[in-house]
């Protein structure tokens, strides 16, 4: 089965997948990840670094989607360089475009009758693929959409500062997660 799913790359290189089904910790991981992008590195966490993104021209982040396949166990990770803003850059495939996906060994990618293979590396375009058939991109990218959707409720609710709803318009806004398809 296919799995696609909005991430954020939090401390330690791990991603967290966002969505209405977040631990707390996993949310305030994601947070936490957000705010200090971009930032000083010695910059600490609070109601200023979280301000400061209210103020930002284009708020960024290290994330994007991930794609994987539970029967095969294939994972497609966010090429570097792509962030969570640039997720609906993956709706190219709806129109049989190849999106930009990042470098230093980005993702390959494979229009073929019906069927969209993705390989974790460009290079190994012989190895294991996620397919996607054609028919499910618009689904699992509108999946990817309401987890975002899911997402902004959380920051609405658990934001601390009373940044809740001003952060999430921001997310909003950047992210471009509101707006259909």
């Amino acid at each position: 089965m296919i799995e696609c799913r909005a991430v954020v790359e939090v401390t330690g290189g791990d991603t967290v997948a966002l969505s209405a089904r977040m631990s707390r910790e996993e949310f305030d991981a994601a947070l936490v990840a957000i705010a200090d992008y971009g930032a000083d590195d010695d910059a600490v966490f609070g109601p200023e670094l979280l301000r400061a993104l209210l103020d930002e021209e284009m708020i960024i982040m290290a994330g994007g989607v991930r794609v994987s396949d539970t029967a095969t166990g294939v994972r497609i990770e966010p090429g570097c360089c792509v962030g969570l803003e640039n997720w609906r850059d993956w709706a190219d495939l709806l129109d049989g475009k190849e999106p930009w996906l990042g470098h230093s060994r980005p993702p390959g990618v494979e229009f073929a009758q019906d069927v969209v293979r993705l390989w974790p590396q460009d290079e190994h375009r012989y190895g294991p693929a996620c397919e996607i058939p054609a028919a499910d991109l618009r689904e699992h990218l509108e999946g990817v959409r309401q987890d975002l959707i899911g997402f902004l409720g959380l920051v609405r609710e658990w934001a601390p500062y009373e940044l809740g709803e001003p952060l999430a318009a921001a997310f909003d806004e950047h992210f471009h997660i509101s707006a259909p398809l």
